[in-house]
C-alpha cells in the first residue's frame, strides 16, 4: 500500500474535519453548568427575576447527579423551598434541549399538575431562550394536542403532567424520565392497583440503564413516609460543612448533641427576644458562628454518602440550616412558635429540619394521667372553667349491659379541653330488668340530663352543648331516631359541613383515616334511606394519634396558665384512665400500616375522646381565627379577651415538645363571684351551683345515672 495514500490533501482537509465532527458524540455538560448557562429565572417563582440561575455550592452536586451516567435514581428528602422544584424544572429543560425522551411528571392530584404547568413550566418556556421553538406557547396548537396544559410535545419526546390518583394516568404510556413530586401526599394504593410510583416506574423498563427516576418531598411520619423509605434505600448523602474557624467538617443539626454543637439561644431572655440571640456552635472548637459564618460553611459543604455500598441510587438530605435565604433567628422563631403545639411542631420537624417525625412510645401511662388530675367541679356540680368557651358531648352505645356512656367536654383556645362529666345512663323495668338500648326511655334520659341541660360557666353565664356525636356502631336505628328529633348538621360539597343550631346531633362512624379528623360525610342518596339522617365519618387513627400525643407529652402548667393542646381531667377514678389508655398503637415495620390493638377490657373513655374531638372539629375548632374566639369569649361576658400565652413546661427533644411526667394537682382557690375579664387557671374557677336536672318521666323504674367519682366499675 502506498503510504502517500493516507495523506489528506490540504485542500480537502476542512471537509474531512467537518465530516469527522458529525461522527463525534456530542459533549454533554453537567446539569449544574448547563442550567447556569441556559436557565433564566422568572418572576412567578424567583426573587431576582430576569437573571441567569446561580447555584449555591451544595446545590451543584444534586443537579449533577441527574446527568451522571451511573445514576438511575435521585431522591431528595429536603426542607421546603430549598431546591427540589427548581431542580426538576432544570432537569426537564435539559431533557428537552439535550437528551430528548418521553417525560412523566406526577403530582399528588390533577389540580396540582395543572398548577405546576401554569406556575412553573409556562414561565420557564417563555423566559428561557434555549426552549424557544421547542415547546409551543401558541394557543392554536392546543387543538392539535401539541400544547395542552397537561401535555407538551417537543422534538424527540413529550411531557405529560398528571395526578397520582388515577391508575390510567400512570400505566398507559412509555416513559424514560419519571419525576415524582410531593410523594408523601400520594394515595397509598391507587384503586387497589398498587403504589403509584411503582406503577409509573414499570413504564420505564424499555429504556433500562438510560431511564431516570426523580423523587422529591419533605418527609412526614417515620414508617409511613415514602420519601423517607426511598432515602433509606439510597446511598444517603448528607452535606458536611467546614467550620469557618477550625475547618472541621460537620453535619449541621438544630438540637445540640453530646459534642456540644448545634443551634443555641439564650432562654433566660424574654420570649420575644430569644430568637435574636441565636448562633450556631461548632461541634469541634465550639466557636460561635453568626449567619454569615453559617452560610459560608454551608456553601462550602461536601456531600458524604453514609451508605456508599448502594449503587445507582443517590439520596440527598438537607435542612433549612443550610439555606441562604433564611436567617438563623427565623428558624429559631419558627421553633419557638411551634414547639408547644403538637401539629405545628411536627410541621417544623418535617419541613424545616427535613426529618421524619418519630412517634415515641405506643400508649400513654394511665398512672401518670391519674396522678395529674385536677380538683375542679364536674358531673352534676360541673362549672365550666373561664377558658372553656364551648361544649361538646359524645355517646357510646353499649349492649352488655345495655347503657349509654356519655362524656361532656369544654373546649378553649389552642384545642385546650376539660372533661366536665362522664356518666352511664341505664334504664330498668319494674322487674329490675335492664331495658335495651332501643328503648325510648333511655334516649329521653340522655336528652334531659345531658343535651337539654344548661351548664354553668365560671363567668356566671350558662352554656349549651353545641354538638353531640353518637356512635352508630351495631345499633344505628335508635341513633337515627334520636337524631331526627333534633337539629342536624348541614353539608354541601362546595361549602363543607356547617352547624346551624345548638344541640346538634351528629351520628358518627369510625374510619381508619390517618390524616383527617373528619374523614367523610355520607352521600345524599344514602341519607335518604335513613329518612334524611347523614353519617359523619371520624378518622379514628388520626384522632387517636393526636389524643395520645397530647396525653403523653402535654401536661397542665404548674401555675394554671394556658397550655395549647392540653387535656384536663377532674378527680375521676383509676378505671377511667385505664379505659383511656386501653389501646396500643402498632406500626408494621415493613408496610408502615398503623393499627390500634385493644389491651384492656373496656375502651369507652378512649372512644368518647375520639368522638368529642370529632364534635369539636364539626363545630369548627380547627378553622377558628381570632374573630371566632373573641365572639365566643364575648358570649360568656369576657369583655377584654386575652389570647393564651405559649407555655414551656420542659425542654423539647427531637420529636416531642415536652417530656412525659406527672404533676401534683394544684390547690383549689375559688375566684371572686364577679366575672373576670382575663383568663384564669381552670383550678381557680368559682363553684357556681348547677341548675336542677329535669325530672325523669314517670315510667319505667329508673336507676340514676352515675357520674364517675368514688365508684366507677368498668
Amino acid at each position: 500500500m502506498n503510504p502517500q495514500a493516507s495523506i489528506i490533501d490540504p485542500i480537502h482537509r476542512p471537509l474531512f474535519l467537518s465530516l469527522a465532527e458529525l461522527w463525534t458524540p456530542p459533549s454533554r455538560l453537567p446539569l449544574s453548568t448547563w442550567a447556569e448557562q441556559n436557565i433564566i429565572l422568572s418572576s412567578e417563582y424567583a426573587k431576582r427575576a430576569g437573571r441567569h440561575l446561580r447555584l449555591f455550592g451544595w446545590q451543584k452536586e444534586i443537579f449533577d447527579a441527574f446527568t451522571s451516567p451511573d445514576v438511575t435514581d435521585v431522591t431528595l428528602m429536603v426542607g421546603t423551598q430549598l431546591c427540589k422544584t427548581l431542580f426538576m424544572q432544570c432537569a426537564m429543560a435539559y431533557v428537552i434541549c439535550e437528551d430528548p425522551g418521553p417525560i412523566l411528571l406526577v403530582e399528588p392530584t390533577d389540580t396540582d399538575a395543572k398548577d405546576y404547568s401554569r406556575e412553573r413550566l409556562a414561565p420557564m418556556v417563555r423566559d428561557c431562550p434555549c426552549l424557544h421553538g421547542r415547546i409551543s406557547t401558541s394557543s392554536h396548537d392546543a387543538k392539535s394536542g401539541s400544547n395542552r396544559l397537561q401535555a407538551k410535545d417537543f422534538p424527540g419526546g413529550n411531557l405529560s403532567l398528571v395526578g397520582a390518583g388515577a391508575p390510567g394516568n400512570l400505566a398507559r404510556r412509555t416513559i424514560r424520565y419519571l419525576f415524582c413530586d410531593e410523594v408523601d401526599k400520594y394515595k397509598a394504593d391507587v384503586k387497589e392497583e398498587g403504589d403509584p410510583i411503582n406503577l409509573a416506574w414499570e413504564r420505564t423498563a424499555t429504556f433500562q440503564h438510560l431511564r431516570r427516576r426523580i423523587m422529591c418531598c419533605s418527609p412526614t411520619i417515620e414508617g409511613r413516609s415514602r420519601i423517607g423509605k426511598a432515602y433509606k434505600a439510597s446511598d444517603q448523602r448528607k452535606p458536611l460543612a467546614p467550620c469557618p474557624k477550625c475547618g472541621f467538617p460537620q453535619l449541621l443539626h438544630f438540637f445540640p448533641d453530646e459534642t456540644g454543637g448545634g443551634v443555641r439561644f439564650d432562654t433566660s431572655l424574654p420570649r420575644d427576644r430569644q430568637a435574636a440571640s441565636a448562633y450556631y456552635e461548632c461541634s469541634n472548637c465550639h466557636a460561635q458562628w453568626d449567619d454569615r459564618d453559617r452560610k459560608r460553611a454551608a456553601n462550602a459543604s461536601v456531600w458524604k454518602p453514609f451508605a456508599p455500598e448502594v449503587a445507582h441510587s443517590r439520596g440527598y438530605w438537607i435542612s433549612h440550616l443550610y439555606s441562604n435565604w433564611k436567617d438563623l433567628r427565623e428558624i429559631v422563631q419558627t421553633f419557638l412558635d411551634s414547639k408547644d403545639d403538637r401539629p405545628s411542631y411536627k410541621t417544623f420537624i418535617n419541613t424545616n429540619l427535613a426529618l421524619e417525625w418519630k412517634e415515641t412510645g405506643e400508649t400513654p401511662d394511665a398512672e401518670k394521667l391519674y396522678a395529674r388530675r385536677e380538683d375542679y367541679p364536674f358531673g352534676s356540680q360541673a362549672v365550666i372553667p373561664l377558658r372553656g368557651l364551648f361544649l361538646t358531648a359524645a355517646v357510646d352505645v353499649q349492649d352488655d349491659p345495655p347503657r349509654l356512656e356519655v362524656e361532656v367536654k369544654a373546649w378553649g383556645r389552642g384545642r385546650e379541653s376539660w372533661s366536665m362529666d362522664y356518666r352511664k345512663i341505664e334504664c330498668f323495668s319494674e322487674s329490675r330488668q335492664a331495658l335495651p338500648v332501643t328503648s325510648r326511655q333511655l334516649w329521653d334520659r340522655l336528652d334531659a340530663e345531658v343535651l337539654q341541660r344548661s351548664w354553668p360557666h365560671a363567668s356566671g353565664h350558662f352554656l349549651s352543648i353545641r354538638a353531640i356525636c353518637i356512635d352508630t356502631g351495631s345499633r344505628p336505628k335508635p341513633v337515627y331516631e334520636f337524631a331526627r328529633r333534633h337539629a342536624q348538621f348541614a353539608y354541601h360539597p362546595g361549602t363543607g359541613l356547617k352547624l346551624h343550631a345548638l344541640r346538634t346531633v351528629i351520628p358518627v362512624k369510625g374510619t381508619p383515616d390517618q390524616f383527617r379528623i373528619i374523614s367523610s360525610v355520607s352521600k345524599e342518596d344514602a341519607a335518604r334511606h335513613r329518612q334524611g339522617v347523614r353519617i359523619l365519618g371520624i378518622g379514628t387513627h388520626c384522632a387517636k394519634q393526636e389524643i395520645y400525643d397530647g396525653l403523653k407529652h402535654i401536661r397542665p402548667s404548674l401555675d394554671g396558665s394556658p397550655v395549647p393542646g392540653c387535656t384536663h381531667f377532674p378527680l375521676y377514678d383509676m378505671p377511667y384512665f385505664d379505659g383511656l389508655c386501653s389501646e396500643v398503637r402498632v406500626v408494621n415495620e415493613e408496610t408502615g400500616k398503623v393499627s390500634y390493638e385493644q389491651r384492656a377490657p373496656r375502651n369507652e373513655p378512649l372512644d368518647l375522646h375520639v368522638y368529642n374531638r370529632g364534635a369539636a372539629a364539626a363545630v369548627g375548632i380547627d378553622r377558628f381565627g381570632e374573630a371566632q374566639w373573641r365572639m365566643l369569649e364575648a358570649e360568656v361576658g369576657i369583655v377584654s379577651p386575652v389570647a393564651p400565652a405559649t407555655v414551656v413546661t420542659s425542654e423539647p427533644s427531637l420529636s416531642v415538645p415536652t417530656e412525659e411526667g406527672a404533676m401534683v394537682p394544684p390547690t383549689v382557690t375559688p375566684s371572686s363571684s364577679s366575672p373576670q375579664p382575663s383568663v384564669v387557671p381552670s383550678a381557680q374557677i368559682s363553684h357556681a351551683p348547677a341548675p336542677p336536672a329535669p325530672a325523669p318521666g314517670p315510667a319505667p323504674a329508673v336507676r340514676p345515672s352515675r357520674s364517675i367519682r368514688g365508684t366507677f366499675d368498668l
